[in-house]
């Protein structure tokens, strides 16, 4: 037993990993700020960028990765069986979208509410299985049909048009598919909860911040600047989603140690720089 736990540890980790290495490409790709040098992963950082040298030594700076997720208090709700099953599931996607085609995209599917398991202890029978493996099926077939050629390019599959012959399955709102060839090295399969997203407010990130801020101390002491980068999934808004509230979480100026903190959204790959009153650790 213990060895098959430690077996599903490492798997879980290499995901975690995977996931983080192409996020972190993506920001450097879209982040003029960050300077041109190798990349190294790292934990507590999660990366560490060294760069030429600077007064004859060389520039180290760590990148903290951060997400707000969607957040869901019903009870009884279990959200990492939930990550678990969306994250399976796009698995799945993916593994049958690559017996048809090798293009890097990054495709990013907003679920429903009623996307299962939402229970406390709940298994999956094989009804249930059935199901989910139906469901990447049909998703996979929705990416093949509406690959972007040209590279940058996206195409947007929602319910205010018709996809072929039939609509949108009813457990997905919207489907976005981005070509990165050349960009990337490889693809981002990603799901979320479009109506549970954690909206972009001055309080969502001062939580990000001050839940960072309490481990900086820990972080790797070579560094000679720590960053930090609150990723926000702006392809699932909240149904609370406020552009005004937004906005002026993108314009207050936050306390923090961190020596800068940029806002970035993935799925548009745009980076915005914070301001910030540094703390005196």
């Amino acid at each position: 037993m213990a060895i098959l736990a430690d077996m599903s540890l490492n798997i879980n980790q290499q995901k975690k990993d995977k996931r983080e290495w192409a996020i972190m490409n993506l920001f450097v790709q879209s982040c003029s700020a960050v300077p041109i040098g190798e990349i190294e992963k790292s934990e507590s950082p999660d990366f560490i960028v060294v760069s030429g040298r600077e007064n004859g030594k060389e520039r180290r700076i760590g990148i903290e990765l951060t997400e707000l997720k969607y957040e869901r208090q019903d009870t009884g709700f279990n959200m990492r069986a939930h990550e678990d099953y969306l994250s399976g599931l796009m698995e799945e996607a993916e593994t049958i979208f690559r017996r048809s085609s090798d293009m890097t995209i990054n495709v990013d599917v907003s679920f429903s509410d009623s996307i299962a398991p939402l229970i406390l202890g709940e298994k999956a029978d094989d009804t249930a299985t059935l199901r989910k493996t139906a469901l990447a099926e049909t998703i996979a077939k929705i990416v093949l049909e509406n690959l972007p050629e040209a590279t940058g390019k996206s195409y947007w599959v929602d319910r205010r048009y018709k996809y072929g012959d039939m609509n949108l399955p009813q457990h997905i709102e919207r489907i976005k598919i981005s070509n990165v060839c050349g960009r990337l090295d490889e693809s981002m399969w990603n799901a979320g909860i479009w109506t549970r997203v954690k909206p972009l407010t001055i309080e969502s990130v001062m939580q990000r911040i001050r839940d960072k801020d309490t481990k900086l101390r820990h972080y790797n002491k070579t560094c000679d600047e720590q960053w930090l980068v609150i990723i926000q999934n702006s392809f699932l808004m909240s149904s609370q989603y406020d552009p005004h509230e937004a906005f002026r979480a993108l314009k207050h100026r936050y306390r923090s140690s961190f020596k800068r903190i940029f806002v970035f959204e993935r799925s548009e790959a745009k980076v915005y720089e914070l301001n910030i009153i540094r703390k005196i650790r």
